[in-house]
């Protein structure tokens, strides 16, 4: 094997385990601000994620101890990186000025 075909079968490897890490990036859990729209019921909310406020998910449950109010900003939880696969982790609480 020459020097040439070595430097393209290295390249080419490469490309392989980045493609691989990009996979398994993109399947990461992640968390994402979102505002609630309304309440669909005791445990469960529409929310929209920020900042495009035309994505809707909804009947997210809340995991929370805290009643939530439309327009209350809070983070879920996207396991495997879905947010069809989510839930209402924490609330936003607003920054108080004086």
């Amino acid at each position: 094997m020459d020097n040439t075909n070595g430097n393209r079968v290295a390249g080419e490897l490469v490309d392989v385990v980045r493609e691989i890490v990009r996979q398994e990036i993109s399947n990461l859990d992640r968390t994402v601000l979102c505002q609630v729209k309304q309440k669909v019921d005791d445990y469960h909310y529409d929310v929209y994620v920020l900042p495009d406020t035309s994505t809707v998910i909804k009947n997210v449950t809340n995991m929370t101890n805290v009643t939530l109010q439309e327009g209350d900003y809070v983070y879920i939880f996207k396991i495997n990186n879905q947010l069809s696969n989510s839930f209402i982790f924490y609330k936003k609480m607003p920054f108080i000025v004086k």
